[in-house]
């Protein structure tokens, strides 16, 4: 080993003994028992689950309305989770629904991924009229357009070094884990290590990066499958949604899916677009009995705003419905299109195995 290698060795873990005190330790503790007594709180509160989206009245709104808006996650949503991302790749029963349902001069439907611009223009940017989303809502391609949208341009990204640093720290004590840096984020991915092992040290990595990182800069941490990723808090998912939602006054119908905690943010977004619906239209009423001349309501309605969970029945999620895997998403859109569903597989135990497996951490 060199003298040079020896002495960033010594700083790394002499850096990490400073910041990773007893002090520390003790307020991490304390906040992680925190955490998951809420979780069980919450766990509690909804113990039946979110009911199973019933796939037959959701292709009965889908026929009846005239505008639809349509987001979906990539990874966990429309494809099955690899251990190596890039072999995620969508089916052929996938590309053919995608592709009719962009046909549809009546659909808008946009793929909301973390992923970064490079997968998802070779992976379905030949899709024409497919809108597509990455880096978790920093990026946006509107169906027709040459160019990519940077939606961080005005972010500061002097972080990423230093959460650079702090990745290539768990990556040398993990093995089987490797660092992806995008343009505006940066992840850790552990699937390929020793599940226990991997667990253990990302929670470690999170707590290290909530000391180090978050307390003093404009990021967050987010926890996914059987990955980290640190990406700046004004852009998400739900930014993205809030966008679409807005450039789609007129659209009566509006389906959002996606699996993990990323996609929280859209299912909240749509869930008070419909809201904000439901009370125009009250208001409108209203106003129409007492004056003919009221304005129109927006058209979206709650039972028409369909916001899906893919996973467990145990997951707790602000989406109202839920579907079981990848594979009952791609049925439903094949349902829509009118094209071939996928072949029936073991992906719903698959799911369920993933789920239980992010539970744990």
């Amino acid at each position: 080993m060199s003298e040079q290698e020896k002495a960033l060795r010594h700083q790394q873990l002499y850096s990490h003994v400073k910041t990773c005190t007893a002090q520390s330790w003790a307020a991490s503790f304390v906040k992680e028992l925190r955490s998951a007594a809420a979780a069980r709180a919450a766990d509690s509160e909804h113990a039946d689950g979110r009911p199973l989206l019933d796939s037959e009245a959701a292709v009965d709104h889908y026929r009846r309305a005239s505008r639809r808006l349509i987001l979906l996650d990539y990874d966990g949503t429309l494809t099955a989770i690899r251990k190596i991302p890039s072999e995620a790749l969508p089916s052929p029963e996938l590309l053919d629904a995608l592709a009719a349902l962009a046909a549809d001069p009546a659909n808008n439907i946009f793929i909301v991924s973390g992923r970064d611009q490079a997968f998802l223009e070779q992976t379905l940017g030949h899709i024409r009229g497919l809108g597509l989303s990455a880096e978790h809502g920093c990026f946006i391609k509107y169906p027709g357009a040459a160019e990519w949208i940077n939606l961080a341009d005005h972010l500061d990204l002097t972080w990423k070094p230093k959460v650079a640093e702090i990745f290539n720290y768990y990556t040398e004590r993990t093995p089987g884990s490797f660092v992806e840096h995008k343009r505006a984020s940066i992840t850790w991915h552990y699937r390929l290590a020793d599940p226990s092992y991997g667990a253990f040290q990302a929670n470690e990595c999170r707590n290290h990066l909530e000391h180090a990182v978050l307390s003093k800069l404009p990021v967050e941490v987010m926890l996914g499958k059987k990955n980290l990723e640190v990406r700046p808090v004004a852009a998400s998912k739900g930014d993205v949604a809030r966008r679409l939602l807005a450039d789609e006054p007129r659209a009566d119908f509006c389906f959002c899916a996606g699996d993990d905690r990323t996609d929280e943010d859209m299912f909240r977004a749509v869930a008070r677009a419909a809201d904000r619906a439901a009370a125009a239209a009250a208001s409108a009423a209203g106003l129409a009995a007492a004056n003919a001349a009221a304005p129109a309501a927006p058209l979206l309605s709650p039972d028409a705003a369909l916001s899906c969970t893919v996973g467990p029945a145990d997951k707790p999620s602000a989406a109202a419905w839920r579907l079981d895997s990848p594979d009952r998403v791609v049925r439903l859109l094949a349902a829509w299109a009118g094209t071939r569903p996928p072949a029936a597989s073991a992906a719903p135990a698959a799911a369920a195995e993933e789920g239980a497996a992010d539970a744990r951490l």
